[in-house]
């Protein structure tokens, strides 16, 4: 996304003879999603669809209603393609290049846009970065909620400035709106900070967008309220789950500690946030009202951190508006076509930062402030006086976008560096993935394919074993979350969850490294021991036992 003010300017020869260079990331990102795969979480919400008794409206996923819909979309295409195997390496492939041409759907929206406000170089360099940001993004945040409601808040930047139209503009740009806060209600700010970019350009239509978004958002919400009171309750319920969100501790109550420790994993995991500062000030440089674009970005950074602070658990996918944020910013002071001196100090960044991602550097606190040391030298070079041009503007874009975005993507790359999922790889997830398919092959010629199976595992296991069961609560995180959190017992949901009891499956699949059987309710634990034999337990793996239902 850009901060600053739209100024028209005529790309040199020279420059449109290189864009052809802005497809070596394109190439990036198809090569990295024929092995990737799907994260756990992604793999959560396809599973939980799949394989639950219901359908969009009764199966609990974890994610809302509108990110469900997405899920049953992109399903269609494995549906369709590959129905024998659709939770494969060849499915996930197809459904990463399915989100790929929805995220280069908007990226084009987003030129469109701008382009009809700013100079063929600014659009095509702030639409490439964001692309990147989207389809390079960390396997643990690609096509997350937060991923995907930032996706629609750029799609509604680009709406709200491509029609000639202003009503045809603010409807379309409305219902994107509408898209990002259905997605996850955490991200609505993201379409506070697109409608603050849209009101650079043109304010008219960023007024009349924010006042077509309130009521269509609240009437989506007092439809769901109405027709859907089982979405009511789950949003209800989800928003205390978190023993330490704001929601229940207060802002005071936050561990600050963790999210700063967060943030800066976020930096060495995707080090493109590492331009902030430096874009920052050769924007502010070129600008007649310096001060204003410092305060914009800023403000910016601070909407783009306001979701990761209001969930409380400091996951870095949470973090996902902030690379995007980044890549534009970075994208929109490259295409000023500034001195070498301020092009170097806005890339170089980035490029660092990626060079020591690829390292795979454990060591966080001389890593953080190596590159706060960095991104100040940076900064400082880029208020400096020079006159020298830059001649090679896309050549070191690409190389600098290709290296700071690929880092996420080889194979030895870390989910992160210090906290949940830190002993996590591309690599390592690829292989623990393989080896699950394989013996959950093998434990079908036992069981079958068809035979129902109540899961106390989380998502990605059913998703994978892909047998039916019965419960509406394919994972059942209210019963997983009881045996910690005692609290959660008084919630609806989790009296809903109990009930999967009652229609018991032909067989039980307990992973121990997640769910606790003993610290269930003592009523629960003796149901549990009446219906499934674990004496004759199973071992599908070395955390994952089979109990067959008792007779």
């Amino acid at each position: 996304m850009i901060i600053t003010a739209p100024v028209r300017t005529v790309e040199p020869v020279a420059v449109r003879r290189r864009w052809p260079l802005l497809l070596v990331p394109a190439v990036v990102a198809l090569v990295s999603s024929g092995w990737l795969g799907l994260n756990f979480d992604i793999r959560y919400a396809f599973g939980g669809l799949r394989n639950g008794p219901g359908g969009l409206l009764d199966n609990f996923v974890h994610r809302p209603l509108a990110y469900r819909v997405l899920v049953w979309l992109l399903d269609r295409g494995p549906s369709v393609l590959t129905p024998g195997d659709k939770s494969g390496g060849v499915a996930e492939a197809l459904i990463r290049g399915e989100a790929l041409l929805l995220a280069t759907a908007v990226a084009v929206l987003l030129w469109a846009g701008l382009r009809r406000q700013n100079s063929g170089l600014t659009a095509a360099l702030v639409a490439a970065g964001v692309w990147c940001a989207f389809a390079l993004a960390p396997n643990w945040s690609f096509l997350q909620p937060d991923w995907t409601g930032a996706l629609w808040a750029t799609a509604a930047l680009g709406a709200v400035l491509l029609p000639r139209r202003t009503a045809v503009a603010v409807a379309v740009a409305a219902v994107f709106v509408l898209l990002c806060v259905a997605t996850k209600l955490t991200t609505a700010p993201y379409a506070l900070l697109a409608g603050g970019v849209a009101w650079l350009f043109d304010r008219r239509r960023a007024y009349w967008t924010a006042a077509w978004s309130i009521p269509l958002s609240l009437a989506w919400l007092n439809a769901t309220w109405l027709f859907d009171p089982l979405e009511w309750q789950w949003l209800h319920d989800m928003s205390a789950l978190v023993p330490h969100s704001p929601l229940r501790v207060g802002l005071t109550g936050l561990d600050w500690h963790a999210f700063a420790e967060s943030g800066a994993n976020l930096a060495v995991v995707s080090p493109v946030v590492l331009v902030l500062p430096p874009a920052t000030a050769v924007l502010a440089r070129s600008a007649a009202r310096p001060r204003l674009v410092v305060a914009g970005a800023v403000t910016a950074v601070v909407l783009a951190v306001v979701p990761v602070i209001g969930q409380g658990e400091w996951y870095l996918y949470q973090w996902i508006a902030l690379p995007v944020l980044a890549a534009g910013l970075g994208a929109a002071a490259l295409a000023t076509r500034p001195p070498l001196v301020q092009t170097v100090a806005v890339l170089a960044p980035a490029l660092t930062g990626g060079a020591v991602a690829l390292t795979g550097p454990r060591h966080l606190p001389l890593v953080t402030a190596a590159f706060a040391g960095i991104v100040f030298i940076a900064t400082t070079a880029a208020c400096l006086r020079s006159t020298k041009p830059t001649k090679a503007l896309l050549p070191l874009t690409t190389i600098a976008a290709v290296v700071a975005f690929g880092a996420a993507n080889v194979p030895a790359a870390a989910y992160s560096i210090t906290m949940d999922h830190s002993q996590d790889t591309n690599l390592s997830r690829y292989l623990n993935t393989a080896g699950l398919r394989e013996r959950f092959a093998q434990l079908h010629r036992e069981i079958g394919t068809d035979t129902t199976v109540l899961y106390f595992a989380f998502g990605d296991v059913n998703y994978l074993l892909g047998n039916p069961t019965p419960c509406r609560y394919p994972s059942p995180v209210w019963l997983q979350r009881s045996t910690f959190l005692p609290y959660v017992r008084d919630f609806p949901s989790y009296h809903d969850n109990v009930q999967c009891l009652d229609a018991p499956a032909d067989y039980l699949l307990v992973d121990r490294k997640w769910f606790t059987v003993s610290g269930l309710e003592p009523a629960l634990v003796a149901r549990v021991d009446r219906l499934y034999d674990c004496g004759r337990v199973v071992h599908v793996t070395d955390t994952l036992d089979l109990c067959p239902r008792r007779t």
